[in-house]
């Protein structure tokens, strides 16, 4: 699916944003899917029905397979909203992600303002 029209550069900005989130070393609890199998983490696939991590999206990106910015925006937010939905309130995974969803919301801001 390629980009909606004028949705070429928003999506290139994207693709910046996902591989300086990769780059972060404190990100590597996102940056495949979780194993939950293999952490018997049994529950995690009731308590989350939308899996997403950063590799995917950036796979996803590589492929073509989003059309505007808000969309891998939506799938970033996921990957936080998924671990502060899963974790304890205020416990270490749960304040990393507050932290990476902040971070992605000042830039993800940036893009949007910049681009319309």
């Amino acid at each position: 699916m390629p980009p909606a029209p004028g949705q070429e550069e928003p999506i290139k900005r994207m693709v910046k944003i996902v591989n300086a989130l990769l780059a972060s070393p404190d990100v590597e609890p996102f940056r495949e899917p979780v194993d939950w199998r293999g952490l018997e983490l049994y529950d995690y696939p009731k308590v989350i029905t939308k899996m997403m991590d950063l590799g995917t999206i950036k796979r996803r990106l590589e492929r073509g397979q989003y059309s505007t910015a808000h969309q891998v925006a939506e799938d970033i937010r996921l990957v936080w909203n998924n671990c502060m939905t899963y974790n304890a309130d205020g416990s270490d995974f749960w304040l990393l992600a507050k932290s990476f969803l902040r971070r992605f919301e000042d830039r993800y801001r940036k893009v949007r303002n910049e681009c319309k």
